[in-house]
């Protein structure tokens, strides 16, 4: 999704290393709380561990839904492009039909009258 973006893949390395850094953060002051305090350490941790996985996928969501938004926005601007490339070429067909049709008829007064025609 984000691959096309400068920086992204670094957004998405750096909020993995994080992520994992808390994680293991948490995991050790677990492994180093006071017996009674364990089962309250624990639960901190799945905490931080959930909140932290949310936010690692909050970065790369967010990372993603630019992405696409950059590609619509590319995709509606060669649209509208390619629309006024279009319409400009028939106006400038119809411009130099209508062009073509004066100059003929112009050239047949003309030559009516030095005919005689009037």
């Amino acid at each position: 999704m984000s691959e096309n973006i400068p920086g992204a893949e670094e957004v998405n390395n750096a909020a993995d290393t994080a992520g994992e850094a808390v994680k293991n953060a948490a995991g050790t002051a677990a492994e180093h709380a006071p017996e009674g305090a364990r089962e309250f350490v624990d639960g901190a941790v799945e905490n931080v561990k959930n909140f932290t996985e949310d936010a690692v996928g909050n970065v790369k969501e967010f990372a993603g839904d630019a992405t696409e938004n950059v590609k619509e926005f590319a995709g509606d601007a060669v649209e509208n492009v390619k629309e006024f490339a279009g319409d400009a070429a028939e106006n400038v067909k119809e411009f130099a039909g209508d062009a073509v049709e004066n100059a003929k008829g112009l050239g047949a007064k003309i030559a009516g009258f030095f005919k005689g025609d009037k």
